[in-house]
């Protein structure tokens, strides 16, 4: 029987679809029944993943902490707003030495919840931003408490 040169490109393609598909029904056998096909025992994978996903877990914040950070972020950005926006004109030495102590508290949350209630995080860059957010509480806290005291007149 002779050979047809009827050459189809969609048949072909279809044909390559079928192919790199492979057979459905191959090499199933390992998944059922925890079968401990080919030397692997995934019954102790499945372990190890689930204690580093436990590992990985977030650590929940206290509700006081979220109320506390939610309200110094509120406080932080309307300070912002106001002095940026509606006393751009008129300088206010309040105004900037509240927003610059409440920088600083919000600073010294931030370093508190990573400190304190991150335990299981190490690493360079961590610890940098840690050192950071110390700093930045301790300048930022310091001049916002000298300004308010400069402005309500204690100092």
């Amino acid at each position: 029987m002779a050979k047809k040169n009827n050459y189809d490109p969609y048949r072909s393609q279809q044909e390559a679809i079928r192919k790199a598909k492979g057979n459905p029904n191959k090499n199933q056998h390992h998944k059922k029944n925890n079968s401990n096909y080919g030397g692997r025992d995934y019954l102790k994978e499945k372990a190890d993943i689930k204690a580093s996903q436990k590992e990985r877990e977030r650590v929940k914040l206290p509700l006081w902490l979220k109320i506390c950070l939610g309200l110094l972020f509120a406080l932080l950005l309307t300070s912002l707003i106001l002095r940026l926006t509606v006393y751009k004109e008129t300088p206010s030495p309040l105004l900037d030495s509240v927003s610059s102590l409440l920088l600083g508290l919000t600073c010294g949350a931030l370093f508190y919840i990573r400190q304190f209630l991150h335990k299981k995080k190490e690493g360079k860059i961590y610890g940098l931003i840690t050192i950071a957010l110390a700093v930045f509480c301790v300048i930022y806290g310091g001049m916002g408490l000298i300004g308010l005291m400069n402005a309500l007149g204690v100092m």
